[in-house]
This record gives C-alpha cells, structure tokens and sequence, in this order.
C-alpha cells in the first residue's frame, strides 16, 4: 500500500509574508464579509441550542453548583479560540510565542533559568499593557470569570498582556 503525497513530501514551512492582503502565518487572505457573516450565524444558532436545549438541563440539576463550573454566557460563545502553551521551563515557549507575534510583548521575561512565575494570556488590544488577573476575570467582555474559582492565589499569577498584533485578532495566546 502505498503513501498518500502529503506524507512523503514532509512538513511545509512557509516563510512570514508581510504583503497587506495576506495572513501573515498562513499565507491565506483575510476572511471576507460572507465568512464573517456565516462565522456570526454559525455562532448565533449554537447559543440559541445552548440556551434551548442545554441551558435548561444545567439549571435543572444544578450543573453549576456539582461540578464547580459556571453557566456559559455570550461571552465564552463569542470569544475567539484560545491556544495553550505547556511545558517545563526554558524550552522554548515564549520565544515560540516571538516567533509567532514577531515582536516582544509586555511582561515577558527569558533567561536559561525559570523565568516564568505566572499564567500569561496574550490578548489583542489596542495599547500594550499589563493587566492583573482578578481584572481579568472580572471583565465582562472576556472569557475569564471561569478562573475566579480558583482563588485569589491563582489569580495572582495570572496575568494578561495585551498588545496590538494580526495573530492575536484571531486567536488569544
């Protein structure tokens, strides 16, 4: 049995393009009204499921309550995919996370000793700021408010950076 193409030809890596029509990572030009479009309906028909369907389940026998998780909001619903980064110390992830933003961003420390203390999310935004993560998780326009479970120790090590990047209008880091 033979190999399909895709396999014996190995990864493709594409080199950054910097041409104004074009994804940067992906080299696939920016989503257009009608995917935007059908993006929000897709997105629309799932929260009337959940709040029709689901939503009433969750509240009947206290889905909350068992097992220590908040009911969805339009605002997990509406937020963009989120990617984690895990692993030991000095192998590499922020300098992966560089790579992708081509660029620094605020509160990032590197050195061949653990450097990282804390939870960081990157988060597009219009100025480069630090923001402490009990201000994150009580933002009623981002997908955090999960997090207050955990305490007051863990928010401490939580913390946002917000910065403006072409990455980080489609994904949160």
């Amino acid at each position: 049995m033979s190999q399909p193409d895709w396999i014996s030809e190995g990864p493709k890596i594409r080199p950054k393009q910097s041409s104004g029509n074009m994804d940067v990572l992906s080299g696939i030009p920016p989503a257009t009204d009608e995917s935007a479009d059908r993006t929000a309906m897709i997105s629309a028909r799932l929260k009337s499921i959940y709040r029709r369907a689901v939503l009433p389940v969750e509240k009947r026998y206290r889905y909350d309550y068992f097992f220590e998780s908040p009911l969805l909001t339009d605002v997990e619903f509406d937020a963009k995919p989120q990617v984690l980064l895990v692993g030991q110390y000095s192998v590499g992830k922020t300098s992966f996370i560089r790579y992708l933003l081509s660029r620094d961003f605020p509160g990032q420390r590197i050195g061949p000793e653990p450097t990282t203390d804390r939870f960081t999310v990157l988060i597009n935004g219009p100025d480069e700021r630090t923001i402490p993560g009990n201000a994150l998780s009580v933002h009623p326009d981002l997908p955090f408010r999960g997090l207050e479970r955990f305490g007051v120790s863990f928010l401490s090590r939580f913390e946002g950076s917000q910065l403006p990047s072409s990455v980080l209008r489609s994904i949160t880091l």
